[in-house]
């Protein structure tokens, strides 16, 4: 391959001769002091979130000794599953109807099954409540949320620790909550969710999540799709 010096022109050959020429004949200059630059800050990195404080308990009433003996159907649960604030009182029927900060006008449900276990290590069962918000027969699939609500006690008043909502979003419609255990520590949620397929009676995912307790915070791992 041909080297640039070969390629140059004459008159830039003979330029480049008189600069050097005239660089040997002049006496060197040293090279003016280098200011060292003020170092620029770093780019902040993207911020993250500060940690939620550690949530309150919602105080709904006084407590027996033993949960098995609340009378659920007179128990108001807290509305914050669906975006309501404050307590919710579902009627004879276990239903009422609330306003969501998020959907409007909705309908809020209290099932008549009620799950009981000690996660907290006191030697008393908590229990969990489901419920579920609908947006009140607005639509044909107007479920919007399902959920658990965990009660404990705390001295002699009933307190809601937080609701379980599921974790692993389906497809289609919302995912179910089809039950729980609980054990020293933690609630394990069984999920049924929906495929892209699957008919709106009958769910085929199956997922399980387990909550941590950790002081009056229930908080969510990452969903295991079992299948």
């Amino acid at each position: 391959m041909a080297s640039g010096f070969r390629r140059q022109s004459a008159p830039s050959i003979a330029l480049l001769a008189l600069l050097l020429l005239t660089g040997a004949c002049s006496s060197p200059r040293p090279a003016p002091p280098v200011t060292p630059a003020t170092p620029s800050p770093a780019a902040p990195g993207p911020v993250s979130p500060s940690p939620s404080p550690a949530q309150d308990l919602v105080l709904v009433g006084p407590a027996p000794t033993d949960l098995h003996d609340v009378d659920w159907a007179k128990t108001p649960v807290p509305g914050e599953f669906c975006d309501v604030p404050g307590l919710v009182q579902p009627g004879a029927e276990g239903e009422a109807t609330a306003t969501s900060q998020t959907w409007g006008t909705v309908r809020i449900q209290r099932g008549i099954n009620v799950k009981y276990g000690d996660t907290d290590g006191d030697q008393r069962d908590e229990a969990a409540v489901y419920v579920g918000c609908d947006d009140n027969g607005a639509t044909m699939s107007g479920q919007l949320v399902a959920a658990y609500v965990v009660f404990t006690r705390k001295g002699d008043s009933l307190a809601a620790i937080g609701a379980i909502t599921p974790r692993h979003k389906s497809a289609a419609y919302i995912t179910a909550l089809v039950g729980l255990e609980f054990a020293p520590g933690r609630i394990t949620v069984h999920e049924k969710w929906y495929r892209q397929t699957d008919p709106r009676c009958c769910p085929t995912g199956d997922a399980t999540t387990v909550w941590t307790l950790g002081g009056n915070r229930l908080t969510p791992g990452e969903p295991r799709v079992v299948s």
